[in-house]
């Protein structure tokens, strides 16, 4: 079950299936309370891209389980995209847009720098490469605090 002001890894993986079933990956949830009161934001992708028609689908999707099946208190449901400039966080993701421009932050400085911009290379475990305008960096997965595509606008 959940509870107010959180969601469990069961509610998680039944929404997750509750999406896959329309095509729809769950990226994130958030749920929590803001100015207009408590609010309930799911970030879907899909292959083909988010657009309204598939904000719809994930709508329907997962209304009827969290208003009837969990009973989830909130005032407001938003179905969205991440966006052109998401965060990667799962593996996945990595995989999906190696190739792509993405920005780099770590927490302790690499070669005098803790922010880099490249197109993303081989990830692992241990490492994260990417190419920038001069150089292949391998950048210690434990140093990295964010990576953010990074599109060129």
């Amino acid at each position: 079950m959940s509870h107010k002001g959180r969601i469990t890894p069961q509610v998680t993986a039944a929404i997750n299936e509750k999406l896959g079933r329309q095509g729809i990956e769950l990226y994130d949830i958030e749920y929590r309370r803001e100015s207009a009161g408590l609010v309930l934001r799911i970030y879907i992708d899909s292959l083909t891209g988010v657009d309204t028609d598939t904000c719809v689908a994930a709508t329907r999707a997962v209304k009827d389980y969290l208003d009837d099946e969990i009973q989830l208190d909130y005032d407001y449901l938003e179905i969205s995209s991440p966006g052109i400039d998401r965060v990667l966080k799962q593996e996945k993701e990595f995989i999906r847009y190696k190739g792509s421009r993405v920005l780099v932050k770590t927490s302790q400085a690499v070669d005098g720098r803790k922010k880099f911009v490249g197109i993303l290379g081989e990830v692992d475990a241990s490492v994260l490469k990417i190419e920038t305008e001069d150089q292949v960096l391998s950048l210690d997965r434990n140093l990295i605090s964010m990576v953010r595509l990074h599109p060129e606008i």
